[in-house]
């Protein structure tokens, strides 16, 4: 059976101040009146049960999650004692789902992405899942470039493995991290490469085996903790085990290591939304370029995001700005810069500035 695991822990300080430690991104209304988690775990509902949804947060996001996803079984949020990087949550994630189902199928989806058409994602996630219960694979999804990013990962495809009708799986040669420009600009030109979308699909059992091969000392306290799943000692192994794993991410501990990786091509338009200006592409503009999102006037005001909480945000002579209001804070800043919103909350943190974050 095909479960999903949304991962559901992160801050998001790059929507700084709309996003906050008790109100991070995925909780945030971006895209319309449902916020990026509630879409997410609408978008898999139509291929996958209620029952099989599955939440891995931290016990600060219960409460939220609950309210933001009712139907959800309790049970199914899995709570991290605390924060150690998605190869832990994951993992944990796997023993779980093993537990429950030994042919469990898992995709792990991050809470607080773009996806276009939902149609086409199903379509592909679909497609992945049966190459996953199929083959001894490890599948992630690739989003082909349009343009040299460097903020985003790269896969590089190899040699096809599957050619089923156009559904195409690739086995994959190598990981990139956020190359600077230049190599960005030749990857694009070598029409081998795809963006790493951080969407994965594998058999519970699989995943497990890879920790098992490049993380053996995770793997043994991922297999303690499948020992004791639902006794009365659960929560307390956890807690204590889960301390003594590494802080990795899955790209770092498995991906990158692991030889029976493939990587899908999709079809679907994607952005991780990583920053206010990840938005700009997939929202509607005024015919001054901007794009509002609460009471604005403006004279001469053009090329900016203005999101306005319960303030009118008056400008005059302005372009290419980010202006965000919200309870706490407002933040002004050169649009192109947003990506340094990440090191002014540090610094709002250094000033012992922290009830504004």
């Amino acid at each position: 059976m095909l479960y999903a695991v949304i991962l559901a822990g992160g801050v998001g300080s790059r929507f700084w101040p709309k996003s906050s430690a008790a109100n991070p991104k995925q909780f945030l209304q971006i895209f319309g009146d449902k916020s990026l988690l509630q879409t997410t775990a609408g978008r898999v509902r139509p291929l996958i049960r209620q029952d099989c949804i599955y939440v891995v947060t931290n016990d600060r996001y219960f409460d939220k999650i609950r309210e933001q996803l009712p139907e959800l079984p309790p049970e199914n949020l899995i709570i991290e004692p605390e924060a150690r990087e998605t190869a832990a949550g994951i993992g944990l994630a796997a023993v779980k789902l093993a537990r429950r189902d030994p042919q469990a199928v898992m995709a792990v989806l991050p809470s607080d992405h773009f996806i276009g058409s939902e149609q086409d994602f199903r379509r592909c996630l679909s497609w992945a899942a049966e190459f996953a219960r199929n083959h001894k694979m490890l599948v992630t999804f690739g989003i082909r470039p349009t343009e040299p990013k460097t903020g985003y990962g790269y896969i590089k495809m190899d040699r096809l493995l599957v050619n089923d009708n156009g559904r195409r799986a690739y086995h994959v040669a190598e990981f990139t991290e956020k190359p600077d420009f230049e190599r960005a600009l030749r990857f694009l030109q070598a029409g081998k490469y795809l963006w790493n979308s951080g969407m994965f699909v594998w058999r519970a059992q699989e995943i497990l085996q890879a920790y098992r091969r490049h993380m053996p000392d995770m793997y043994q306290h991922l297999a303690q903790i499948y020992e004791i799943l639902g006794s009365a000692e659960e929560q307390e192994v956890i807690r204590e085990t889960y301390a003594k794993m590494q802080k990795l991410s899955v790209d770092y501990a498995i991906m990158e290591k692991a030889e029976n990786v493939a990587v899908i091509p999709a079809d679907f338009a994607w952005d991780d939304v990583g920053s206010w200006r990840s938005v700009e592409r997939f929202l509607s503009h005024d015919n001054a370029g901007n794009i509002v999102n609460g009471l604005h006037v403006g004279i001469d005001t053009s090329r900016s995001i203005i999101e306005s909480e319960d303030l009118l945000i008056a400008t005059i002579g302005v372009r290419d700005l980010l202006i965000v209001q919200s309870d706490r804070a407002i933040l002004v800043a050169d649009k192109e810069r947003d990506q340094e919103i990440k090191d002014l909350v540090r610094r709002i943190e250094k000033r012992n500035l922290r009830e504004f974050l």
